[in-house]
């Protein structure tokens, strides 16, 4: 057994310590690569919303936020985009961060919340995946540094008049996707175009959401508005959680061109928004 290998399966152990029965945990991770285990027994959690992240990153980009949270955390967090909006899980000590209980920041009730936690190898879409897997045996997140994320991102979102794109961007972003459109009528092109198409409309919509999603927690929830955005925000990170490494030319040009809607329904959106004054 190598180093690594040793290391992964203490890791394993830690986290599977949480649950009453560990077999079952890693049971689950065996079969569906995730695992329910309860909070509050090997590790407390902070829920954390994308708006929040991406604000104090200043960007939607995986890359980017990665880098950032590894810098300020310096501790295992998981990515979740199964629901409407994208939630982060930053792991820490034991009776930590008490006293975050605001819905866009929150810490998971020990013993009664049951959290998704991906096996440790699982560094990747689609679903729940480690952005920062832990390291060793007791990794935890920096409580101070969750405190920072939480306040710094608060405090970037409720800047006036800085919602994300608008105007020229907006524009630049609708010519970008409708112009993937006119490529695939030309039909010269290769995989790697193809790919590459996919990978900018991810790009563009990874910018785009966070900023309707944060539009969209701000409505009524009886809005229809509201409804039909988060019909729209689904169905986009469901395309996003696709595999983009297909060589079938049709099957990633089709991925990219719905990519491209999504974008061009979540620009209109915004321009809606912005023009009623919610957007802001």
């Amino acid at each position: 057994m190598t180093m690594n290998q040793s290391t992964d399966r203490a890791t394993s152990s830690w986290l599977a310590s949480a649950h009453t029965t560990p077999s079952t945990a890693r049971l689950e991770w065996e079969q569906g690569g995730i695992a329910m285990l309860p909070t509050g027994r090997a590790f407390d959690t902070v829920r954390i919303s994308a708006a929040i992240i991406h604000a104090a990153a200043q960007s939607g980009d995986s890359d980017t936020v990665a880098a950032y949270l590894g810098r300020v955390l310096d501790g295992p967090v998981i990515n979740d985009a199964y629901d409407t909006s994208v939630w982060y899980y930053a792991l820490v000590p034991l009776g930590s961060c008490t006293h975050h209980h605001a819905p866009d920041a929150l810490r998971l009730t020990p013993d009664t919340t049951w959290l998704g936690v991906p096996a440790v190898h699982r560094t990747a879409r689609p679903g729940a995946y480690w952005m920062h897997p832990p390291r060793h045996h007791e990794d935890f997140c920096v409580p101070e540094g969750v405190d920072e994320v939480i306040s710094l991102g608060r405090q970037r979102a409720i800047r006036p008049r800085t919602p994300g794109p608008t105007g020229p961007e907006l524009d630049s972003i609708a010519q970008a996707c409708t112009e993937l459109f006119e490529e695939q009528r030309d039909g010269q092109c290769s995989v790697d175009d193809a790919t590459d198409s996919v990978m900018r409309a991810r790009g563009h919509l990874m910018v785009l959401l966070p900023v309707i999603e944060d539009a969209v927690s701000r409505m009524p929830l009886d809005d229809r508005t509201r409804a039909h955005m988060e019909r729209g925000i689904e169905e986009a990170h469901r395309e996003m959680e696709l595999d983009c490494s297909s060589s079938n030319l049709p099957r990633q040009y089709a991925h990219a061109l719905r990519l491209a809607r999504c974008c061009l329904d979540q620009v209109r959106l915004l321009r809606e928004l912005d023009a009623a004054g919610i957007a802001q």
